[in-house]
């Protein structure tokens, strides 16, 4: 269940995709609060990166419904159902491109913890930093190759 004053929000996980000469990056957050107690709807950032563009810059999706249901209440089982599964839409497209576009998983995902920090940068529509270093900390620990896979 949210809350609104814990410092930790959720978990977040990054994922690494490769395929000859380029690396496909994902880090998606959790629905959670700001510093300020607002609410933030989980989100994607991404970035595929090659030997030719290595530093680009994180794209960012808000995962949240696309409509409302009208005269259903929020608690209602249909409209939870109906916003669960709009909010799924665009990551089953993301994912559905990484397997027809032959991404392997690049070994397992990355779990980290969101704080509320983390979660007014997202909701400003920034990139996390914080969040980007913890994985960067996690990464160079861990071994976990961040080279681009040379083309075939």
């Amino acid at each position: 269940m949210l809350d609104s004053v814990k410092e930790v929000q959720g978990i977040a996980i990054y994922a690494q995709f490769h395929k000859p000469g380029a690396m496909s990056q994902f880090l998606i957050t959790p629905d959670g609060y700001d510093e300020s107690g607002t609410k933030v709807a989980a989100s994607i950032y991404r970035r595929a990166i090659t030997h030719d563009t290595p530093k680009k810059q994180w794209k960012v999706t808000h995962v949240r419904p696309r409509t409302t249901v009208e005269g259903l209440d929020p608690e209602d089982e249909n409209h939870r159902a109906q916003s669960a599964m709009e909010r799924l839409d665009f990551a089953t497209q993301l994912f559905d491109t990484l397997i027809t576009g032959k991404w392997e998983i690049h070994k397992s995902p990355i779990f980290l913890e969101v704080s509320q920090k983390d979660m007014t940068d997202v909701r400003a529509g920034k990139t996390p930093t914080k969040l980007i270093y913890r994985v960067n900390l996690v990464r160079d620990a861990s071994d976990y190759t961040v080279e681009i896979p040379e083309k075939e």
